[in-house]
């Protein structure tokens, strides 16, 4: 017997323990929209459907809950982004990023005196820097440095700063996790309810004409011109006044208030612009046609006086008349169409018609998770389209017409209508077409608000709320939608519609012409049955007998346009029928003549073989008299009489008539219609045989009748199974266990009805019209299963007695389907059952079955022997049916039966079933939740709620469904996905079990499920991603906590899967002192078994963090938010919210602490930035820029020398393997911080110190190493202010002070630094509180969303900035107490720092920051001084490769792609140099000489001697970098930038080091993408050539000494590729003019040698030089394509011509030029853009050799412009017309005549004069190929120009010849005297020969 202490025995019973009551069935009615729910007609005994029906609609939803539910649930999560006024309760932080942003502004825009930094200064010591630090602006002073403070008191006061205005729920401040993880989340489906479209309120408030003569009737209806649809009912208005509605005071005997409604409510579904509001007017039948009664309207006017006053007086006399004479009668008059285009938000039309039909059925919603938001957003809203579809959110518009239509009287059926309306909307010509009359109509159109006061349902019905004091009501119009709307029937409705098209009496012998027909609903043969069931028109009464069409004068065949709206009665019978009686109506009156004539007669029944009849008919018109007991008979079929019956035109049909119904009774399809009957001939006595349609049921063949019904439900319309779905799966779900009993014979329709169910429900899946939720659940069936499915009602056995047989009650019994079937599904577990007494077909006595029993049980506990079980038969079936008592009967129950058909189920059945497993699943739960309430066994034990049976079924249908979803997981995608679905449905299942049996029994099919899995998945991603999505939802129940016995320790607890806690007498516990605390933080076996759940969860996440396959990263994702969600529904737990319950808590997920240490190598290293942390920024431009312009972190290790290591990255030192596991994404890794984070806070602190106590040095390296990460993620940054990147520099100059102050005073290291930069100690004698809540500086904290959105107001930016600062705040809060905890060990090891190297390393960072603060807008001294920090940790190997990192980024940051290439490279270079130390692998480089191919420079990373510096000691090359696959990163990264920057070339030497690690890795995926990207770069060798610009390199010279060290230096910059020398100029004067002036800096503008002398001292000058690449002649053979020359550039020439006078030009002969050679100190391309000048080499040109480069210059561009492929003949042209044009070709003849007119008398001349005359001879050969050229390529428009070229071409070869052709002879002597003539070319020197070759040639 183990126990619980009392804390543990509260907390137990604090947190639920599975409250007795926890079930909760709750039965919530029905909201209804009247005051009174629809109901039929009282005093009428209904049949049995129309009752079952009305039961369905009134009757209360059954929703069961369990009261904790939620509590825990991440709904909790969800739902506090939206608390309103959280963020008013939080305390805003102040931090010094915002204080120093607003007040600070420490750029000074006067002079200012800038220093450099020596490249190669030492930097050992801190008199070896070559600054002075005098020279710097003093810091603020610390007035308490040098103060003793006691250390007690320092610590206590941290320790009550840390403690105040602490937050007690971390995760409340974290901002909402994405919910595409959140599968937990099982939305509550929307209540089933009434359909209601897009409303709009029309109000009629004026409709009168140029004169009142008579009353006018408005009608009013919608009209759909694309679908050629009437879409809603009529609504009468009467707008008369007074004095003219008393004209029809004899016609109108009562007036009901219902009918003088104005306004009325259009519902439209689908809205478009083609729909139309149509109001006919119609005025009291008088003699004349349309337009003879019109005519008074169109010419005259009620403001005129005289004769047209007398003639409107003598017309409205006439009207008067023919109101008291025909008031009855109406004649159409005009009408007058309203677009409603503009009244729908038609816009957004075409994007949410979709979702608006998906809601009302119609549109598809994607199985795939890309359509997660939106099936979530289909799911959270209403199936009514009222909520779903943008509606008519136009506001209030008054409408004012002045035309209307003249009818025309032979054209007015619907038909007619459509056309006229297609016209009107294609152009306004209708108007001149159609006669028109002048008139006023006023009306408002406006949107209808959801709650309209004073308002009745199309069957006039008062709708809430409804105040009494209203005069005239709003009436709703029903809408007739123009596709199908799939929303089950919520009421009762029961309209039926009749039109009158059509009547021909054209061949009728007698006169008709004014036709009218007089429409009646009878319940018999005699006139007084007509029924007061036609809804009244306008101004009269609600319902009448009787209702008279429309009459078109003198027209024998007219078409009418009537609408006739009939209420129904709920039970009719054959007698019921539509009765038509057709007149002709004497207008004029005559002398005792009536003013009806009778015509004829027609009819139609109601109901044809008991079905209501709707549909288009054309009946035949009898004479004289009705036929005798005509209503029995259709028109057309009427027998023979005598006399016979007189018919118009022999029998014909002549009178077309449609007839429709609205009707939530009347299902109008054949399978529909079927099904019910003949269930109710099963509930109610009824005589054999019974008519169904044309067919004659017998009692023999009802059986199979029913049966055949069943199997053909789902082949009905998918509408009216739609509509009437809940009363169809409540009816099969009582066939499935109602007792039958049928002719003698036991019924047996469980199986067919549970077929026809899962028919059912893939039919409603499959369609697309249906939608479904983000779990693919079909809304309407998750709807049904929610709120109304309830067992079957338990009733008596149905007994059917044979024929000739007494009804005796037979005995008590049911069957079910035969369990033999099931040994297919699941043999092993169903062995036990192949005996079955449940098939009737098997004959079993009632010994074997008891045997079965008996044998069953005996293998069972002894506390089951009271269980009954449902497949128990009473009685043997060798008993007759004949009994006189019959024994009571085994309850048959509904959830033993459902589970045994899925368990018995093959086939198609079997496969729909699992695939669609929620339904059922849903359907398991809710019936056992009833069962078990109903029973009220919650208080018993759960072992003993269920029977064995039902259990063994349970764990046959778990079983099933795992291999079911193993089988489709290694199937295509489409089916993988349906098995996601399936095992999210399984979960959930699975969760609801939890609440209803035996939780160790749940616990074992869990296990099951897991280990069946695994033995089936191949793929680790497919596995650990469905495991983990299971374990998820069950984690998500509201007894999580109990469920993993949270409360217990790891030696007391049961091993799960077990029992549950309440099944179990008593527990022990042990407290944690008594525990190896260490072991505490392990996934142990131990572990996994005393929290069953949190355990699986938990080995999920450590083997996801361990994967690296492709896409691993989103399974890792989902993992770490599975316990995110977890512990954010603990945080948000109000039953959670006591202290010593969360630390409870928190002990429970101690292992996560583990596991999140062995995957420190795979966080995303937030101190880091995109170009060498490999993955994760958000891509947010913000972040960039405030990430800029920071100097990395790590730069702090210095300040301590790292020797403790206290900042490494917790790699062991040994190399890791290549293969990796996946770096995590910084959302993933944030999430997992944060969990982390969460756990320390919550911890009982006394267990972490004896934790961290424990620790060796390597585990608490790694904590020191997770905490700084967790800074760097939860740094804050405020409201993203631009200025923050500019002060950042300047602000860690004050951490590092901070850092010293704490050396010097020999504080408590860590934990105080944070604290001590915000909070004052006590005695300080500034103002109290100055800084109360100035708590981080701005470097130390960050943290923030990922998908900031950029449209977000300053409210909600102000309130995100709250939020985000506090929890940067308790983060950064729990950091400083874990380091509190960690210094508490090793305080004495900080005070043993060295001092010397600390002064010496703080040096160096306080002198560069505050220089990198000062020279942000220099980018080539920011990162001079980022190379020489770099430079100065060349002995510590990990620091310089975080610098040559920053250095890279920022170079990244300025699109410098090749230096940030460069940087990679040499950080590569380094790794490479520490790996060859650590091991000698022929595949890996050896050291940086390696990398000599891709620069020359690299080499400066050889490491120093191994005595000096181990790559083998302890923190050293310790960085994930210093890996093989770092190695290989580094390198991709670098490969990636060299082809960003141009250089293809360089790819391939850097992918000449990765490709043979690749290969002895065997990494062939990765091998493939390299060769990819090798063949890209060689592909854009190929096509872009010489078309890449690579850089552009100027000379700059520093005069002057405001520039200090800077003064008299020369560089080479590097600059992007065409950058003008005046965009360098403008951007160097503006930087140093803001330094010391604009005044003090001047810009030399020429490339002369500068004079220092002449310079004015108080000025600073700046001379710029653009400068070329200059390489040797022997340089230019290697140097062949364009890359090579311009790679590897360390030699840099400029010219500056200059003559012997000064003046920089002169006259040909005195025009010198010094050409000046400038060698650097490394070679470009380096990890600088600015390198200094090491060497400078001058040559001075004399005129002549001036003259010589010239021309070869010119030369040379002749000859590439000719031999240029393809040829560009404007190029071509231009060079021409620069050396032979008329206008410049005294520019070649001026230096010929200069140089070569005469041989010079200086022999040292000779040479240079050969030379230039050689010059010229080949550029007139050029001169000449050029011409020819030029020739071949002009057009017939330039032949004159070309004509012209050659004869200035001729000239000046003419000119130059004779200068040509003239040698110096002594340059021709023989160099030795000659001997033969053989022998000549032997001793002749070969420029002599060359000279003879060329003169011949010449």
């Amino acid at each position: 017997m183990s126990r619980l202490n009392n804390l543990d025995s509260e907390l137990a019973q604090e947190l639920g323990d599975f409250p007795e009551d926890d079930l909760d069935v709750v039965f919530t009615p029905k909201e209804c929209r009247t005051l009174q729910p629809a109901m039929p007609e009282d005093g009428v005994e209904l049949d049995s459907h129309v009752r079952d029906c009305v039961q369905t609609y009134i009757r209360e939803w059954l929703i069961v809950n369990r009261k904790n539910q939620g509590n825990s649930d991440t709904c909790s999560l969800k739902n506090k982004g939206s608390r309103k006024n959280f963020h008013k309760t939080l305390q805003k932080q102040t931090f010094e990023s915002e204080t120093l942003d607003s007040s600070n502004t420490n750029f000074q825009v006067g002079p200012q005196h800038v220093h450099t930094l020596p490249e190669e200064a030492s930097r050992t010591t801190l008199a070896a820097s070559d600054f002075d630090l005098r020279s710097l602006q003093p810091d603020p002073r610390l007035e308490n440095l040098l103060r003793h403070v006691s250390a007690e008191e320092f610590e206590r006061q941290n320790e009550e700063a840390r403690r105040t205005n602490r937050h007690a729920e971390l995760l409340a401040l974290y901002p909402s996790m994405d919910e595409e993880d959140a599968v937990e989340i099982r939305p509550v489906p929307d209540r089933p309810r009434e359909h209601l479209g897009n409303r709009i309120l029309v109000k009629l408030q004026t409709l009168k004409f140029d004169i009142e003569i008579e009353p006018l009737f408005a009608c009013i209806a919608l009209y759909d011109i694309k679908e050629r649809k009437k879409i809603s009912e009529n609504f009468h208005c009467d707008l008369n006044p007074d004095s003219l509605r008393g004209f029809l005071r004899s016609h109108t005997p009562s007036i009901d208030l219902s009918t003088q409604a104005r306004s009325a409510v259009f519902s439209v579904t689908y809205p478009s612009s083609d729909i139309y509001l149509v109001i006919k007017i119609e005025k009291v039948l008088q003699q004349g046609e349309i337009g003879d009664c019109a005519e008074p309207y169109m010419v005259l006017k009620e403001s005129e006086a005289g004769k047209t006053k007398e003639k409107i007086e003598k017309l409205k006399s006439q009207a008067e008349s023919f109101c008291q004479r025909l008031g009855k009668y109406r004649m159409p008059f005009a009408w007058i169409p309203i677009s409603l285009t503009n009244y729908f938000n038609l816009s957004t039309l075409e994007r949410d018609i979709p979702e608006a039909e998906s809601l009302n059925g119609k549109g598809s919603t994607s199985d795939k998770r890309a359509t997660l938001l939106q099936a979530r957003r289909l799911s959270e809203r209403s199936l009514s389209a009222e909520d779903s579809y943008p509606a008519s959110n136009f506001k209030t518009i008054s409408l004012t017409l002045s035309t209307f239509f003249k009818q025309e009287g032979d054209r007015l059926s619907d038909e007619d209508l459509f056309k006229f309306l297609a016209d009107f909307k294609r152009s306004s010509s209708l108007q001149r077409r159609i006669k028109t009359l002048p008139g006023t109509l006023k009306l408002e159109i406006s949107p209808a608000p959801e709650s309209l006061g004073y308002c009745l349902t199309p069957e006039l019905l008062p709708v809430k709320p409804f105040p009494e004091n209203r005069s005239r009501p709003h009436k709703e119009i029903l809408e007739f939608p123009i596709r199908e709307v799939y929303v089950p029937h919520t009421i009762y409705r029961n309209l039926l519609y009749v039109y009158p098209q059509r009547l021909n009496f054209a061949n009728r012998p007698a006169s008709a012409r004014n036709i009218t027909i007089k429409i009646q609903f009878m319940c018999g043969e005699d006139p007084s049955c007509a029924m007061p069931v036609i809804f009244g028109k306008s101004s009269g009464p609600e319902f009448v007998q009787e209702i008279y069409t429309a009459v078109t004068y003198h027209n024998k065949s007219p078409d009418f346009y009537e609408e006739v709206k009939i209420k129904l009665p709920a039970k009719l019978t054959e007698k019921h029928h539509l009765l038509f009686t057709f007149y002709h109506i004497s207008c004029q009156p005559k002398q005792g003549a009536s003013v009806e004539t009778l015509l004829g007669y027609s009819w139609l029944p109601i109901l044809l073989n008991d079905r209501l009849q709707t549909g288009h008919y054309c009946l035949p018109v009898a004479l004289d008299k009705l036929p005798f007991h005509y209503s029995i008979h259709s028109p057309e079929k009427v027998p023979s009489q005598t006399p016979p019956v007189k018919w118009v035109e022999g029998h014909k049909g002549v009178f077309n008539v449609e007839v429709q119904a609205v009707s939530s009774v009347h299902t109008q399809d054949n399978h529909l219609e079927k099904f019910f009957t003949l269930c109710h001939s099963l509930e109610s006595q009824v005589t054999f045989p019974i008519r169904l349609m044309d067919q004659k049921i017998t009692e023999a063949t009802l059986e199979h009748e029913l049966k055949l019904s069943i199997i053909c439900l789902n082949s009905s319309r998918l509408e009216p199974l739609v509509l009437f779905l809940h009363l169809v799966l409540d009816k099969l779900f009582q066939l499935a266990i109602q007792p039958m009993v049928i002719a003698g014979q036991t019924a047996n329709f469980s199986q067919f009805a549970f077929e026809s169910v899962v028919a059912i429900v893939n039919s409603l899946h499959n369609s697309k019209d249906l939608s479904k939720d983000q779990h693919g659940r079909n809304c309407l069936l998750a709807s049904y299963v929610y709120y109304v499915f309830r067992l079957p009602d338990p009733q008596r056995e149905v007994v059917k007695p044979g024929a000739g047989s007494s009804a005796i009650l037979t005995e008590s019994r049911y069957y079910t389907f035969g369990r033999t079937s099931a040994m297919s599904v699941g043999s092993k577990l169903l062995q036990s059952r192949v005996i079955s007494c449940s098939n009737p077909d098997i004959t079993v006595t009632q010994n074997a079955a008891d045997e079965e029993v008996r044998n069953m049980m005996s293998s069972k506990p002894t506390d089951h022997s009271s269980s009954r079980m449902s497949f128990y038969v009473e009685g043997t079936n060798d008993m007759p049916s004949i009994c006189a008592s019959p024994r009571p009967s085994n309850k048959k129950h509904f959830h033993e039966e459902l589970a045994l058909q899925m368990v018995v189920s093959t086939g198609m059945v079997r496969e729909s079933v699992f695939k669609y497993a929620w339904f059922f699943f849903e359907l398991l739960i809710k019936s056992m939740a009833q069962y078990v309430h109903n029973i009220e066994k919650q208080d018993n034990p759960r072992r003993s709620r269920f029977s064995d049976r039902f259990k063994d079924d349970i764990t046959t249908i778990v079983s099933v469904v795992t291999s079911e979803i193993a089988a489709l997981l290694v199937k295509p995608q489409k089916e993988s996905e349906q098995a996601e679905k399936i095992n999210i449905s399984l979960a959930f299942f699975l969760y609801d079990l939890l609440s209803l049996m035996d939780r160790g029994f749940v616990f074992n099919l869990i296990k099951h499920y897991c280990n069946q899995l695994s033995n089936k998945l191949n793929s680790l991603f497919t596995l650990i991603s469905m495991r983990l999505e299971f374990l998820r939802i069950l984690c998500s129940h509201e007894h999580y906590l109990n469920l993993n016995l949270f409360f217990m320790t790891s030696t007391s607890a049961p091993a799960s899967p077990s029992p549950s806690l309440s099944s179990q007498n008593s527990s022990s516990c042990s407290s944690f002192q008594d525990q190896k605390i260490i072991g505490m933080f392990d996934l142990s076996a131990e572990y996994r078994q005393q929290h069953f759940l949190t355990g699986l969860l938990f080995t999920e996440l450590a083997a996801a963090l361990d994967a690296d396959s492709e896409g691993i990263s989103k399974v890792q994702r989902k993992a770490v938010s599975a316990i995110l969600s977890l512990l954010s529904s603990h945080d948000l737990d109000p039953r959670c919210s006591k202290k010593e319950v969360k630390i409870k808590i928190a002990a429970l997920y101690l292992p996560l602490v583990g596991i999140i240490l062995d995957a420190l190598p795979q966080l995303h290293d937030f101190t880091i930035s995109d170009a060498r942390g490999g993955k994760g920024r958000t891509g947010n431009p913000e972040e960039e820029q405030e990430s800029a312009g920071a100097i990395n972190q790590n730069v702090a290790l210095a300040i301590a020398g790292n020797q403790f290591n206290l900042r490494s990255s917790g790699i062991s030192p040994v190399s890791l393997p290549y293969r990796q596991s996946a770096t995590l994404g910084p959302d993933t890794t944030r999430n997992l911080l944060i969990c982390f984070l969460w756990i320390m806070k919550n911890a009982d602190q006394n267990l972490i110190q004896k934790w961290i106590a424990d620790l060796p040095s390597m585990q608490l390296n790694r904590i020191l190493d997770l905490l700084f990460i967790c800074v760097s993620c939860f740094e804050y940054k405020g409201k993203q202010s631009s200025d923050k990147v500019s002060t950042q520099a300047l602000q860690k100059s004050r951490d590092v002070k901070a850092r010293l102050e704490e050396a010097l005073l020999r504080g408590e290291g860590a934990r105080g630094e944070m604290m001590k930069r915000c909070r004052i100690p006590a005695g300080n004698d500034r103002s109290v509180g100055q800084n109360e809540n100035l708590r981080w500086r701005k470097e130390q904290t960050h943290w923030r969303q990922a998908n900031e959105r950029q449209d977000k107001t300053k409210a909600e930016l102000d309130q995100e900035a709250l939020i985000s600062g506090n929890l940067a705040t308790e983060a950064n809060l729990i950091i400083l107490d874990m380091q509190e905890n960690i210094i508490q060990k090793y305080m004495l090891i900080f005070v043993l720092l060295q001092v010397e190297e600390l002064l010496c390393n703080l040096n160096s960072i306080l002198s560069d920051t505050v220089k990198m603060r000062e020279f942000q807008e220099d980018p080539e001294m920011l990162m001079d001084l980022m190379y020489r920090i770099a430079k100065g940790y060349q002995t510590s190997p990990d620091l310089r490769l975080t610098w040559l990192q920053n250095m890279a980024e920022k170079h990244t940051k300025r699109k410098c792609y090749t230096e940030a290439a460069m940087c990679l490279v040499h950080a590569a270079a380094l790794v490479a140099e520490y790996l060859s130390m650590l091991e000698d692998r022929n595949y890996l480089p050896v050291g940086s000489v390696s990398f000599q191919n891709i620069s020359s420079n690299v080499l400066e990373e050889s490491a120093v001697s191994d005595d000096v510096l181990s790559p083998d000691e302890d923190g050293i090359c310790s960085g994930r970098y210093f890996s093989e696959s770092g190695l290989v990163g580094l390198l991709e990264q670098a490969a990636e930038l060299f082809s960003t920057g141009g250089l293809y070339e360089t790819v391939n030497e850097v992918y000449k080091i990765v490709i043979p690690i690749l290969e002895a890795h065997r990494d062939f995926r990765k091998l493939t993408l390299t060769h990819c990207k090798l063949q890209k770069a060689f592909d854009s060798i190929i096509n872009k050539g010489q078309k890449r610009m690579f850089g552009t390199y100027f000379r700059v010279g520093f005069y002057g000494s405001k520039f200090g060290d800077l003064d008299e230096q020369e560089f080479v910059y590097k600059e992007p590729a065409i950058t003008k020398l005046p965009e360098i100029s403008h951007r160097l004067e503006g930087f140093y003019g803001q330094c010391f002036g604009e005044d003090a800096v001047e810009v030399i503008k020429d490339s002369a040698p500068v004079d220092k002398r002449k310079l004015d001292p108080s000025k600073a000058y700046i001379q710029i030089t653009f400068v070329e690449p200059y390489f040797d002649e022997y340089e230019m053979k290697d140097r062949v394509t364009y890359f090579e020359k311009n790679f590897n550039l360390c030699r840099f020439m400029y010219t500056t011509p200059f003559t012997m006078d000064g003046r920089p030009r002169g006259e040909l002969s005195e025009q010198y030029k010094r050409n000046t050679i400038l060698t650097t100190m490394h070679a470009f391309p380096y990890i600088k853009t600015r390198i200094n000048v090491i060497q400078k080499e001058e040559f001075i040109l004399t005129p002549i050799e001036v003259a010589i480069e010239d021309m070869r210059k010119k030369t040379q561009e002749l000859t590439a412009a000719t031999n240029q492929e393809p040829p560009d003949a404007k190029m071509l042209q231009m060079v021409l017309q620069g050396s032979v044009g008329a206008t410049v070709n005294q520019g070649p003849l001026e230096v010929a005549q200069v140089f070569l007119a005469e041989i010079p008398a200086d022999p040292k001349l000779y040479r240079h004069h050969n030379k230039l005359r050689l010059c010229f001879k080949e550029f007139i050969m050029r001169c000449g190929e050029a011409v020819e050229k030029n020739k071949r390529l002009i057009t017939a428009d330039q032949r004159e120009y070309q004509t012209e070229l050659r004869k200035n071409y001729a000239k000046l070869k003419e000119n130059l010849r004779p200068m040509i052709e003239r040698k110096i002879p002594e340059l021709y002597k023989p160099v030795v005297k000659v001997h033969s003539t053989r022998e000549s070319f032997r001793n002749h020197s070969f420029r002599k020969y060359d000279a003879q070759t060329s003169s011949q040639s010449t």
